[in-house]
């Protein structure tokens, strides 16, 4: 059995890149795929924590969002061939329990996860099922492809929250998924967008992505400075951080009426926030999960040049430089990494 290259993730912080077994196809709805190129999530950072943030099988490859091109297909794959470019939609739900059948198939809790559960995108190959792919425009760069997945998550908050142009909104964290926020915001029109973030080097790509005010919390009363600039607080507030501090804080930035949308994700963080804050001036706080139905909408938008998801970039590794890019996430010296298992192709 041939070779390939993957980061495998061995357990307690462990992350090692190895030759592997190169899949191979074992049903017939397989399809074997060269990965093209994949993006680093922070999700993938809180599975490397100790004790970690999210769960991951040990001894998986990571990765979850990632395209590619097909190799191969199983004898019953109809809809896709070899050479055919394609995104990888990498939550397989059941499509059977109440969630599944209620229209609220990002919530399944049988969902196995490519990348998480089974082995994901941080490889030269993978083999996926025919169902979880999607076609991918060749006119879309391969940096671009790699975050279709992030993309279409982030517009299942965007479907929630529904931002309007006379909207103030604050964005928390000005990683990845910040950033892209912000490009999206600037598509729905959106004029007065704040950002809190204390690396000195994500502000800097918050503006180069279209922040309107960016703000140090370390350094500034955030609510101060949003009255002197807006005259007043938040309409919105979306957590792209996750770390439980936020919380009370987006609360306390709120208009009576506001909304928080809490993206960020990780099971150990905890916060306090007294209830009466919420029912005293009737705030909505509003989880997002996943991709619900939107990769259709992220394909699309990847395709629209004044979605300009390519200013959120930082950095493109080759795979065997993957824990570089997770090191310089993780300090803060990098915004969106862009991993390439088969060689930078762009």
């Amino acid at each position: 059995m041939s070779k390939m290259l993957a980061a495998v993730f061995e357990g307690n912080g462990i992350l090692n890149v190895k030759e592997v077994d190169k899949p191979q196809i074992v049903h017939p709805d397989d399809v074997l795929i060269k990965v093209g190129a994949a993006s680093i999530c922070g999700s993938d950072l809180h599975v490397l924590h100790v004790p970690p943030g999210q769960y991951a099988k040990p001894g998986v490859i990571l990765g979850h969002e990632y395209y590619g091109y097909v190799e191969e297909v199983g004898n019953e794959v109809t809809n896709f061939k070899p050479g055919d470019k394609v995104v990888v939609d990498n939550i397989m739900k059941c499509h059977t329990c109440q969630y599944c059948l209620n229209g609220m198939d990002n919530l399944c809790p049988d969902a196995v996860i490519y990348g998480q559960i089974i082995d994901g995108g941080f490889a030269q190959y993978c083999v996926i099922k025919a169902a979880q792919l999607m076609h991918m425009p060749e006119t879309v760069p391969s940096y671009l492809a790699a975050q279709t997945e992030p993309l279409s998550c982030v517009m299942n908050g965007m479907k929630k929250i529904n931002p309007t142009p006379a909207d103030n909104v604050l964005i928390f964290g000005m990683g990845p998924i910040g950033l892209t926020f912000i490009r999206t915001m600037k598509l729905y029109g959106v004029k007065n967008l704040a950002v809190c973030e204390m690396s000195e080097m994500r502000r800097e790509k918050a503006k180069e992505c279209g922040a309107d005010l960016v703000i140090d919390p370390s350094k500034e009363d955030v609510a101060s400075v949003l009255k002197n600039e807006w005259g007043d607080l938040c309409d919105i507030v979306v957590d792209a951080v996750g770390v439980g501090s936020v919380f009370p804080q987006a609360v306390d930035l709120l208009k009576c009426g506001g909304t928080l949308l809490i993206f960020g994700q990780n099971a150990n963080a905890m916060s306090q926030v007294p209830p009466a804050v919420i029912v005293r001036n009737e705030l909505t706080v509003r989880g997002t999960y996943c991709a619900h139905n939107t990769f259709p909408v992220a394909i699309k938008l990847l395709q629209d040049p004044a979605l300009g998801l390519e200013r959120i970039i930082s950095h493109k590794l080759e795979l065997r430089d993957i824990k570089k890019g997770m090191e310089m996430l993780n300090n803060q010296q990098a915004s969106r990494v862009i991993i390439y298992p088969n060689g930078i192709i762009d």
